[in-house]
């Protein structure tokens, strides 16, 4: 039997978001019916208040991004009558055995149902402070481009809708179809947000933050302590990693370690530089060193980013 697929289209929408979820599962389907199979999903685009007019029952709801990208747009938004018929309607359709996915802004509207209470979520890299401050009972692993928590699934920024779409053609019709639907769209595998996350922008608008990464960089090639680091920015270091974690939703550990494997993937990324050199620019003793932060943070191995 097919999967029954609902994919929300709420007010405001990122449309391109919108438009990722119906041509994955398209293109799902017909790689199924290549092989002589019947299509995976029977999927329908309705929106929230005709969801909640029909009465929806689906084993699998998608909520693209929303297409907002700032927090003041987000709270604009929030205090709307769609968001609330949003928020609504994720309730009602969030049972139990249902599989619920949501990508970018589109996250906050999980939030507001209490979707996201005590689950390990992502969501688009410079809004995660945000999300955490509004959510604090969320577990928050802003790196992942996309983490399952059971039957939920959340993404990263706009584009992080392919890989939402990928992961959910994965769990669903298997890994060999997800592949084949990896081919025939030319989606590259990004199993991490680190790449394209900038600590500089997460501390923005806050000097004393800001000297810290300053410093951080400054003195990269080897390891700073909290103590440090919080002399850095003029601050005690209980008042500085309160301030880290309400500006950027990180520990001064992951700061530091994100600015440097950001940094490693850089150097990579530039010319034919040894990890040995790589790792000792960022402040690692070794490349074993490296390798086993880049395991922890990104889920690969160095070489994974070097094209």
């Amino acid at each position: 039997m097919p999967i029954q697929t609902l994919i929300l289209h709420p007010m405001p929408c990122q449309l391109s978001s919108l438009a990722i979820a119906q041509e994955m599962l398209d293109t799902a389907n017909r790689i199924s019916g290549f092989a002589g199979g019947q299509p995976v999903f029977d999927h329908q685009t309705l929106s929230p208040d005709e969801a909640l007019a029909q009465a929806c029952n689906a084993d699998l709801v998608i909520l693209p991004g929303l297409g907002l990208a700032t927090p003041s747009e987000l709270q604009h938004v929030m205090a709307g009558k769609d968001f609330v018929t949003l928020t609504q309607c994720l309730t009602a359709l969030a049972r139990p055995g249902v599989t619920v996915a949501g990508a970018c802004s589109g996250c906050f509207a999980l939030g507001a149902a209490g979707l996201l209470d005590g689950r390990v979520v992502t969501t688009t890299w410079w809004l995660a402070p945000f999300l955490k401050s509004l959510f604090p009972k969320v577990r928050l692993d802003p790196s992942q481009i996309v983490r399952r928590d059971g039957d939920l699934i959340t993404a990263g920024a706009a584009f992080a809708q392919i890989d939402l779409m990928l992961a959910l053609i994965e769990q669903l019709g298997g890994f060999a179809m997800a592949e084949d639907c990896r081919r025939f769209t030319m989606a590259d595998s990004r199993p991490s947000q680190l790449p394209y996350l900038s600590v500089a922008t997460l501390v923005a608008g806050d000097p004393q933050l800001q000297r810290a990464e300053i410093y951080l960089r400054r003195n990269i090639t080897r390891q700073v302590d909290l103590a440090e680091l919080a002399e850095a920015a003029g601050l005690g270091a209980r008042t500085f990693a309160r301030r880290l974690a309400q500006k950027a939703a990180m520990t001064p550990t992951e700061f530091s370690q994100t600015l440097r494997v950001t940094e490693a993937i850089r150097l990579a990324r530039t010319g034919d530089v040894p990890q040995s050199e790589i790792a000792h620019r960022v402040g690692y003793g070794d490349a074993t060193a490296l390798r086993r932060v880049m395991r922890k943070r990104t889920g690969q191995t160095l070489e994974h980013f070097k094209t």
